[in-house]
Parts: structure tokens; C-alpha cells; sequence
């Protein structure tokens, strides 16, 4: 796609080159009304007024913008502020819906965002994937059902009810990036978190510090290290640092000649005996019965 601004036209919506006067003008309608006689192809286009909110449900589609093309496939929420080059390739029968709102009608949040800071909506275009149990993406569909219900039904006071309506749609699409970029951030931090306890678990293990030692250093709680573990290594704290005795535990078995007592002091442990306890639990067989299983592979092998 080339966004060059003399090849790219101006459309109203899609293939309409009109621009709306009317300031309150709010339109929705489903992709396949005008995507299905166009070979469910829209090419490349922009619209000098009109912010779009374009959604697909459980589909794929092939969406440009100016220079880059996204392939997408599930349910999203595409945001195209004024300006920006679009055109989409869509499955057939793809099911979903384009709103498309003047810039008239948002000038307040466009100027001052919707927390008195300006907001990544009118920024820059968005890829927001629906997640159907997410609170906020279950709002903003109620408020677009409501949008679809106004725009087919004629009332009194239609535009004023239409420009509401979608303020609170937008409103509930913003929450929605904020949430995913504080999500984005707190990843970041756990991910930190997470090699910190790495990193200490490498350092420490022959000290058979406990579970409270770790999240002390940590400078979190137990419950926390404990959640960080499970979701992001599938095991608990407890597990990982067992796991990481047994494997030098094993190590040293297959790969040195030391006895099971120098092992057992090299790792830590007050005495051999209970070495031997901890290694059976974990393992299931006592570690010279491991070492001679060891032993006999190596053997079989050469």
C-alpha cells in the first residue's frame, strides 16, 4: 500500500466520495453490506473527518495501515483515527461491524482525552483483541448494541442520543488499551521479579533458604512469589527450589565420584541420612541405587 497523499483518496464511508455535513453524524452498519458485492475487498482509502471503530467476530482479515498490513484472526476492535490509510481483505462472510463517527462529534475527547490526558484512540491506530469474559469488552458491545438499536429506530433527539452512546463506546475501548498497557507493565515487572528469584535461587540453594527468604529478599510476600511461580513456571517456589537441590543432587551422582556424604555436605544438607531422605521422596529410589542405574547406562552405552 503507498499512502502517497496524491494516489490515496478521501472517502466519506468507504466507497462514498462524500464528506457528511451533518456535525452529529454517527453511521454503523454490518461489513457484509458493503464488503460482499466488493469481493469482500476494500482498498486503500482514508477519510479526512471520520474516526472508525471497525470489529470482527470469530473471522480473519487482512488489515493495511499506510505501510504495514496485520493479519488478524479472532475477535478484534481496529481503532482509525482521521487520516490514517485503510483497506481490508476480509474472509467471506465475515462477521462484525464498522461505526464510523465525525471528528465533530469527539472534539472534546480528541483534544482532552477522557481523563484529561489525550488518548491513544485518536492517536494512532489501535488493535485491541475482544476477550468476550473482560468486563470492559463486554461494555463496549453493550454500548454498540445500543448505537445499532438508535441508528435503526427514528426518535426524537437521535444525533444527541447516537454522539452519547458513542463517547461511551469509545470510553469503554479506552479502558480497554489502558488496561492492556498496564497489564504490558506489570508483565514487565514480574518478568523482572521472576529472574530476580532465579538469579538468587542459583546463588542460594545450598543454603536451603526458605520460601520466606526468597520473597524477603524480594521485598514481596510469600502469596506473591508464590502466584508469580505458578503462572509463569507452573510449579511453587517450594517445588523449584527442591527440584534445583536434586538436579546437582543427580549431577554430582552421575558425573563425580563423590560419596553420598561429601554430596550431602556439599549441598547442604546436616547429614547424610537426610540427604538420603530427600532424594528418595523426590526421585523414588535411594541415591546409590540411582548412581548404579547411572552406572550400568553408561556402560551399556560405550
Amino acid at each position: 500500500m503507498n499512502p502517497n497523499s496524491s494516489t490515496i483518496p478521501f472517502f466519506g464511508l468507504y466507497g462514498d466520495r462524500q464528506n457528511s455535513s451533518n456535525p452529529g453524524f454517527v453511521h454503523i452498519e454490518d461489513i457484509a453490506v458493503r464488503s460482499r458485492g466488493l469481493g469482500w475487498v476494500i482498498k486503500a482509502h482514508r477519510h479526512n473527518r471520520l474516526f472508525q471503530v471497525l470489529c470482527i467476530f470469530d473471522a480473519e482479515m487482512e488489515l493495511k495501515l499506510d505501510r504495514d498490513t496485520h493479519p488478524l484472526k479472532g475477535s478484534w476492535a481496529v481503532t482509525i483515527p482521521v487520516g490514517i490509510v485503510h483497506g481490508f481483505r476480509f474472509q467471506p462472510n465475515t462477521e462484525g461491524f464498522v461505526l464510523s463517527i465525525t471528528d465533530s462529534v469527539l472534539t472534546e475527547d480528541r483534544l482532552q482525552g477522557f481523563c484529561g490526558q489525550p488518548s491513544e484512540l485518536f492517536q494512532a491506530p489501535q488493535l485491541i483483541n475482544l476477550v468476550e469474559e473482560e468486563l470492559q469488552s463486554q461494555q463496549f458491545l453493550q454500548y454498540i448494541e445500543l448505537i445499532r438499536q438508535e441508528f435503526f429506530n427514528h426518535r426524537p433527539d437521535q444525533d444527541q442520543s447516537l454522539a452519547l452512546l458513542s463517547r461511551l463506546a469509545l470510553l469503554a475501548l479506552n479502558r480497554l488499551v489502558q488496561q492492556r498497557k498496564l497489564q504490558a507493565v506489570l508483565g514487565q515487572k514480574e518478568s523482572l521479579l521472576l529472574g530476580k528469584f532465579r538469579a538468587l535461587l542459583e546463588a542460594h540453594y545450598r543454603e536451603h533458604w526458605t520460601v520466606v527468604s526468597y520473597a524477603k529478599s524480594l521485598h514481596i510476600s510469600t502469596s506473591t512469589l508464590n502466584r508469580l511461580c505458578h503462572q509463569s513456571l507452573g510449579s511453587s517456589p517450594k517445588q523449584l527450589i527442591q527440584d534445583r537441590l536434586l538436579t546437582e543432587a543427580k549431577r554430582r551422582l552421575v558425573y563425580t565420584r563423590q560419596s553420598m556424604e561429601e554430596i550431602a555436605y556439599t549441598l547442604g544438607f546436616k547429614d547424610y541420612p537426610y540427604f538420603s531422605r530427600f532424594f528418595k521422596k523426590l526421585e523414588g529410589v535411594t541415591a546409590g541405587t540411582y548412581r548404579k542405574q547411572a552406572d550400568e547406562k553408561r556402560l551399556s552405552q560405550e
